[in-house]
């Protein structure tokens, strides 16, 4: 979808949501809790989905340079052979590496083409091959060894990945549920209680509900930031 279109689901979610929330928990301020919070909900959502797009993309990377490495020993031009793996290749890579097809059959040049891919994906290892085959062309040697040399590095760097993501996956876990319980621990006292929670919706109460709300996010973000770890 278009970021028009995107613009106007979180809009309309937000106010279905707000409305979905104050009737079931019969609290006007509820709704509007929901209402507010719904669009960093759908941010976050779509941030996850471009996340899972690269790390799909960076997963399936290796192969394609071994697939092209290979067809360059076989004698095909370079991109020949991304043509070739782009028919082999599943999406999001096929995807991309047709866009820099396309690219090149406009008139720019392939490496140029390789090099806003790797900026549009913002993903270390295509920059790191978009240089190399840059030195490349510019010293000479073997693209075909380089490529195989790079696919070999790049599927080490990803098995270390692989297991820093399993150790660290407690901490996210836990960062995740302290954060969600209290949202729907209040929602549900609401709703099993209603008019319980009123006294916290007047006077002091919204200062001590916002200072409870930092200290979650601070400490979600803490935890977040502990176990994240760069490969």
């Amino acid at each position: 979808i278009r970021p028009g279109e995107f613009v106007l689901f979180v809009v309309s979610g937000a106010v279905v949501l707000g409305a979905f929330v104050a009737a079931i928990t019969t609290s006007l301020p509820s709704g509007l809790v929901a209402a507010i919070v719904s669009p960093a909900i759908a941010v976050a959502y779509l941030r996850r989905r471009i996340r899972r797009r690269t790390r799909k993309f960076e997963e399936q990377f290796p192969d394609a340079l071994t697939l092209i490495g290979s067809s360059l020993s076989a004698g095909h031009t370079f991109l020949r052979s991304i043509q070739l793996m782009c028919e082999e290749a599943e999406a999001p890579l096929a995807e991309e590496f047709a866009r820099v097809v396309s690219e090149t059959q406009l008139g720019d040049p392939l490496v140029d083409a390789l090099a806003r891919m790797a900026t549009r994906l913002d993903v270390r290892d295509v920059d790191w091959v978009v240089q190399a085959i840059r030195i490349q062309q510019t010293v000479g040697g073997k693209l075909a060894d380089l490529l195989h040399t790079l696919a070999d590095f790049i599927r080490a760097r990803e098995e270390i990945r692989r297991e820093v993501d399993v150790l660290t996956a407690e901490g996210k876990i836990s960062a995740y549920v302290l954060g969600a319980l209290p949202v729907f621990l209040g929602l549900f006292i609401q709703m099993s209680n209603p008019g319980y929670l009123d006294p916290m919706f007047q006077g002091w109460g919204w200062i001590w509900m916002g200072g409870a709300a930092a200290s979650i996010a601070t400490g979600m973000l803490l935890i977040l930031r502990m176990v994240k770890v760069e490969i």
